[in-house]
């Protein structure tokens, strides 16, 4: 019996120590198990934002943390989730949790630095930069990024001391000196700001960069006395010395020494090292002074830049603008254009303005010209088009001038405007017009109003020719009326509406405009005295009707109609 309890009594301790054994390698399983789970669906995770399945992704993560809360990698990621979908607050804590939890991961310390910057929260990166540095690893990008930050805060004593801890980890160079000097002049430290130059130009006794700066330096604090001595210095070793040639004419020009002023700036203009963009802002600068002073100078100025074997387009295109500022004589712009487009054919702005001054002379033969050349390279635009349409029409082309707008027409851009589209649709009506092409007129005249409704002369050339047909003439009249309403002294707009009353047989209305067209003080066409002598006949006025008759013959008018109205001193319909 004792043992039989003895026995039980073992049993039970065995039990006793079994559990919890049991339980704990129970633990140890389930962890594995998890850990393994973790892995899984992170990978899982990775591999669908590979695939851009953000939302699977998403998901996947969202899981993996309800396993593994602790994990620095699933929060890592899951921060920029919710960064993208707008829950910073989140995505904060997340990346502050695996910083604090890794300090040294300079991954996840990039991240919220990163977060910091996207929410404008500078003085946060600045602290977690500073404990950036505490750790290993490389520190160059942390120092200068650190850098950045001071100084946008304008912390510019704190930007010189990580400067100088930069130069002391990886020793002095010009970036990191330049941007020393930077902050300093920010302070408006002067002499510390002086001194950290001369040691550059210490270091590199050659670098007449570096001397330069020191004149730029003493030039920023009003030291101009010493800042031209030493660019003096510079220029006498390096003749050529662009930046130091051009402080040296800022100060002679701020002390106002003419000669020396000019001096400078004629040496640097000249300079073939100099780049076109600052020889020509110089140049007009440099124009500008002289023309106040010596107009008479700057002509032979330019003469002089233009024998230069360098940027001679550029320095011609200038002249070419002054002489137009100063009005002076066609012929001393066209050579300067011809030389322009010699060098450079397709240049846009000479091309336009042989067409502007071939237009100003009526030259027509040379505006056909001129829109011929702009066009080989301006191929779309329609005004050049318009305006040989006009000389070719001018010259009684007519074919040749509904070509050239016909081509225009179509080739016309998005850009062209509504006024040039309308104008190129009128003279092409009127073209139409004389080559008897009566519906493709009216279609031109309808085009050009859509284009523009207020269309002056499309509107009184409509509103005749459908008087000389004899259809709509009660929509004509309308058109008429829009004309002598916007110019009510125009003898020929005035002259349309009088005709158009004729034509409706409103006679006494015709003989009121026909009062006012003789009244206006400008040349009357035969065409308009014949009108006015048929409405006084058609008004019993037929002494007045006789005199305007003869004097519509006297200026050409040899029909034989006219001829019988006069001897017959009747009227007669054509």
């Amino acid at each position: 019996m004792l043992q039989v309890m003895r026995r039980a009594v073992y049993i039970m301790l065995f039990l006793l120590c079994y559990v919890p054994f049991m339980a704990l390698a129970q633990h140890a399983v389930d962890s594995a198990a998890r850990e393994r789970a973790v892995e899984y669906y992170y990978l899982q995770a990775i591999s669908m934002l590979e695939q851009d399945s953000l939302d699977a992704s998403f998901s996947l993560l969202e899981h993996c943390r309800l396993l593994a809360p602790e994990s620095s990698a699933v929060k890592y990621d899951l921060s920029a989730f919710y960064q993208f979908l707008g829950n910073d607050s989140l995505a904060h804590l997340m990346l502050e949790d695996i910083v604090e939890e890794e300090p040294e991961n300079m991954k996840y310390c990039e991240a919220l630095v990163e977060y910091y910057y996207r929410t404008n929260d500078k003085k946060s990166a600045i602290a977690l930069y500073e404990q950036m540095l505490e750790h290993g690893g490389p520190k160059s990008g942390i120092y200068m990024s650190l850098y950045t930050l001071y100084s946008e805060e304008k912390e510019f004593e704190k930007a010189v001391a990580v400067l100088e801890k930069l130069e002391k980890a990886e020793g002095k160079n010009d970036v990191i000196s330049l941007h020393k000097v930077k902050q300093l002049v920010m302070l408006q430290d002067s002499a510390r700001a002086i001194a950290a130059v001369r040691e550059m130009i210490a270091e590199n006794p050659d670098n007449l960069q570096h001397q330069a700066f020191l004149g730029d330096i003493y030039s920023m604090f009003g030291d101009f006395t010493r800042s031209e001595q030493i660019y003096l210095a510079v220029v006498g070793k390096d003749s050529a010395d662009i930046s130091s040639l051009s402080s040296l004419s800022n100060i002679y020009l701020m002390s106002d020494r003419d000669s020396l002023y000019c001096d400078a700036m004629e040496r640097l203009l000249k300079n073939e090292k100099l780049e076109v963009e600052q020889r020509i802002s110089m140049l007009l600068d440099y124009v500008r002074y002289k023309d106040s002073r010596d107009s008479t100078y700057v002509p032979l100025f330019f003469e002089e830049m233009l024998a230069l074997p360098f940027d001679q387009v550029e320095i011609a295109d200038l002249y070419v603008q002054y002489l137009l500022y100063r009005k002076a004589s066609p012929d001393k712009v066209i050579p300067l254009l011809d030389t322009i487009l010699s060098l450079e054919p397709d240049n846009r702005s000479a091309l336009l303005q042989q067409l502007l001054f071939a237009i100003e002379r009526n030259d027509y033969e040379s505006v056909i010209q001129c829109s011929d050349n702009a066009i080989l390279y301006i191929p779309d635009m329609l005004e050049l088009y318009y305006y040989k349409g006009v000389a070719l029409s001018l010259l009684d082309k007519n074919k040749e001038t509904a070509e050239v707008l016909e081509l225009g027409l179509s080739r016309r851009s998005s850009e062209s405007s509504s006024d040039v589209t309308a104008r190129s649709f009128s003279v092409l009506g009127d073209v139409y017009h004389e080559l008897g092409l009566i519906d493709k007129c009216t279609e031109a005249y309808d085009s050009a109003l859509i284009y523009n409704p207020s269309e002056i002369n499309v509107l009184n050339n409509y509103a005749y020719y459908l008087a000389l047909e004899g259809r709509e003439l009660e929509r004509a009249l309308a058109m008429s009326e829009k004309t002598i309403k916007a110019e009510p002294d125009n003898a020929t707009y005035v002259d349309t509406y009088a005709w158009l009353l004729f034509c409706l047989e409103r006679y006494e209305e015709a003989k009121a405009y026909a009062d006012k067209l003789l009244q206006l003080d400008s040349d009357k066409s035969a065409v308009e005295y014949h009108h006015c002598g048929d409405i006084y006949a058609k008004c019993g006025d037929i002494n007045r009707a006789v005199q305007c008759w003869e004097k519509a013959r006297e200026l050409g008018d040899t029909s034989k109609v006219l001829k019988k109205k006069i001897k017959k001193r009747k009227y007669y319909s054509p």
